[in-house]
């Protein structure tokens, strides 16, 4: 078990990433749940992350909604969906759009090569949650006034969440890390513990992974 610093949603706020590891410990790796901000920092700022990257391998982020696909490929510290590292599976993208989400062929496959594992991933992390956990994250956010969810309304299915649903059902990992609702929640689903990231939030976790080998 690798003691990892895990980080929510940053929207592009790279004073909120140092930060983070700097509190957290500069030595150990992180892993940040997506909206990292790929495609909406300025010049000066992509060097950055790409020199922060470069110089610390451990430090690594998977895809959200708020982070362009045509500019992740090549960047530094970027977990491609699909990856499994050691016992965990890293699964970015959310709705809405084509763009953020796991093409349908892709999450198939996957879907596939999942069920056929002998030794299932014990940790997922993921940027959205599946479909259920979502709804409890939204209801709750109703409830305590944090977010815009409206307590008398549900959420729709989504293809994103629809596919993450289906992977819950395969892998029934212990153990579930996401982002995307900018709000600190744990619930259990099933077998899983789930575990949402409030916005810039951040705490140490020890993951079976090798942050080096993704």
């Amino acid at each position: 078990m690798i003691p990892t610093i895990v980080i929510g949603d940053l929207h592009a706020d790279l004073a909120a990433y140092r930060s983070a590891i700097r509190r957290h410990g500069a030595r150990l790796p992180s892993i940040q749940v997506g909206d990292f901000g790929i495609g909406h920092f300025s010049g000066r700022e992509v060097a950055e992350v790409q020199r922060l990257h470069r110089a610390h391998p451990g430090r690594r982020f998977i895809r959200g909604n708020h982070d362009r696909p045509s500019e992740l490929q090549g960047t530094p510290g970027w977990i491609p969906d699909g990856t499994i590292s050691g016992r965990v599976l890293f699964l970015g993208g959310a709705d809405p759009g084509a763009a953020t989400q796991i093409p349908a062929s892709q999450a198939e496959r996957l879907l596939v090569e999942l069920a056929e594992l002998a030794d299932k991933p014990t940790v997922i992390i993921s940027h959205d949650a599946p479909q259920a956990v979502a709804e409890q994250v939204f209801h709750h956010t109703a409830i305590r006034g944090s977010g815009t969810a409206d307590s008398g309304r549900g959420i729709g299915p989504s293809r994103t969440r629809t596919f993450l649903t289906e992977v819950q059902n395969r892998v029934q990992p212990e153990l579930w890390i996401f982002g995307h609702w900018h709000e600190a929640w744990q619930g259990q689903n099933g077998a899983t513990t789930f575990r949402c990231m409030g916005f810039q939030e951040s705490f140490i976790l020890p993951l079976p992974w090798d942050p080096h080998r993704t």
